[in-house]
């Protein structure tokens, strides 16, 4: 069970994701019913102007709502800011997605009552998760307002792997249509918790990536790679970077090959660089983690109702911190595959006799289509430009900057997925290579070529790729690779 009280870690969003249940702590449950009688007090007081509770929304924020409209007020927003399109988030993302809207209710500066979060976790751990659409919401609301018309009996919403709406959803979960108070739409809908989520599961996700990538790269180093001294702690040492440091230890500890006094020669760049390639995306994984962390622990709607009664309009809405690190992680994961891809093209080349691991050259392909499809990968993913440095103006000119975190995170998802399949292709060349060569494996690298056999097919002659392309990518990024390896003995991350 995931307490929800205001702070999650990155690994705490990906277990909700992957299943696990969640509740509201005590300790929460009692700042949030301080915020809300905040609300309270604002609204029986009915002497000021607080956005969104008493007010109108966005460039309508200077039109006045009546005490006796303000129910009604909150289901409009649910309803006209139910525009985002496209194909709904997985299951795996809006679970993600729920918890960290949740969490940052929690937080207790939202004037939300504690009952919408213990609806929140009911959804989620009765899984019966609302259809959140992917596209037309560069930010957050749009995309966010089914999910309170589920809890309203009004949306739709996939229980048992079937789409069902209006009251279906909430029969499924054993809960009563959740009658929205002041404030309360505006709460669940404001924030960053899709780009935040995302980026949260993106960071889970490339903490697998990152040392699948390592132990291709080790393996490719072993049966191509002539200079062990490139990967020399002494030289980590002398540029103290401790994501460099982190992969040339793996390579020394999954590979045989020691440096010597003998002659100096150098491996190609793909091999010869794999610490600082790798090294930098774990770099910039350490820093994305701490931003989203913070993230996590933060309330981030608009107004904010602080338990003395203080109400501040303000914008912690805008997800430019995580949309920032998002981009950064995308663009660092893309060079990890530009290398990957480069050295299944070594491997390819590597024996004269068997030109792209064919076993049978001419009557047969071998891998070089595979490293087509790794190419054209990269190719793809390189077309996923940056979104953090752009946005647009909306609500007459009132909201005239966003963050386009929502677009940036997407990108970086996608990213993850081709970049993976880009690293499966590298771990079938090497599996290939290493039947050929008929090459004696040090016991981690041996773990990875049984691991890799077992999930592909890696046998003699032509056979389809497509399949173990797709399986292999997702045994990288879901750390079962890895887990394979640790599992033979070797320390790795």
């Amino acid at each position: 069970m995931i307490p929800i009280d205001g702070s999650l870690t990155v690994g705490e969003v990906r277990a909700v994701a992957d299943g696990e249940p969640m509740e509201l702590t005590d300790h929460a449950r009692e700042r949030m019913d301080q915020s809300r009688a905040a609300v309270d007090d604002i609204i029986d007081g009915d002497d000021i102007s607080v956005y969104g509770v008493n007010t109108g929304f966005g460039d309508l924020k200077d039109i006045s709502v009546g005490r006796e409209e303000m129910e009604q007020h909150q289901q409009n927003l649910l309803r006209s800011h139910q525009t985002a399109t496209g194909p709904p988030a997985s299951p795996r993302l809006t679970r993600a997605i729920l918890a960290v809207r949740a969490n940052a209710l929690a937080v207790g500066v939202s004037g939300v009552r504690p009952e919408l979060v213990d609806r929140l976790c009911t959804l989620l751990n009765e899984d019966v998760l609302p259809l959140i659409p992917s596209e037309g919401s560069a930010d957050n609301a749009c995309e966010l307002a089914n999910v309170g018309l589920v809890l309203a009996g009004e949306g739709e919403a996939l229980v048992d792997g079937e789409r069902c709406s209006g009251s279906e959803p909430l029969d499924a979960a054993g809960l009563d249509p959740f009658r929205f108070g002041p404030k309360e739409s505006i709460a669940l809908i404001s924030g960053t918790a899709v780009t935040t989520a995302r980026t949260a599961v993106a960071i889970a996700d490339l903490r697998a990536l990152v040392t699948a990538a390592d132990i291709a790269g080790a393996w490719t180093f072993e049966l191509v790679g002539q200079e062990p001294g490139a990967f020399d702690e002494r030289i980590s040492d002398a540029r103290p970077v401790a994501g460099h440091a982190t992969t040339a230890a793996h390579v020394r500890v999954l590979t045989s090959a020691t440096p010597s006094s003998a002659d100096m020669t150098q491996d190609p760049l793909s091999i010869r660089c794999l610490p600082q390639v790798n090294g930098a995306l774990r770099e910039h994984l350490g820093m994305a983690t701490a931003t989203v962390e913070t993230e996590l622990a933060s309330a981030t709607d608009n107004p904010l109702i602080f338990p003395d009664g203080t109400a501040r309009s303000c914008g912690t809405f805008n997800a430019q911190y995580v949309a920032g690190v998002a981009d950064l992680l995308a663009l660092t994961t893309r060079k990890v595959g530009t290398g990957s891809e480069a050295r299944s093209t070594l491997l390819l080349a590597a024996d004269e006799h068997s030109p792209h691991l064919a076993d049978e050259p001419g009557l047969e392909s071998g891998l070089a289509r595979a490293q087509y499809t790794a190419a054209s990968l990269v190719t793809e993913a390189g077309t996923l430009d940056t979104a953090s440095d752009r946005s647009f103006v909306a609500s007459s000119g009132q909201e005239d900057i966003h963050s386009a975190g929502n677009v940036a995170s997407s990108n970086l998802l996608a990213t993850i997925d081709k970049i993976a399949r880009v690293v499966a292709v590298e771990l079938l060349c090497c599996a290939r290579a290493t039947r050929q060569t008929g090459t004696t494996l040090p016991p981690g690298l041996a773990a990875a070529r049984e691991f890799v056999e077992d999930a592909a097919d890696v046998r003699n002659g032509d056979v389809p790729w497509s399949a173990d392309i797709s399986s292999l990518g997702d045994a990288v990024r879901d750390g079962s690779l890895v887990d394979a390896v640790r599992k033979s003995g070797v320390d790795i991350e």
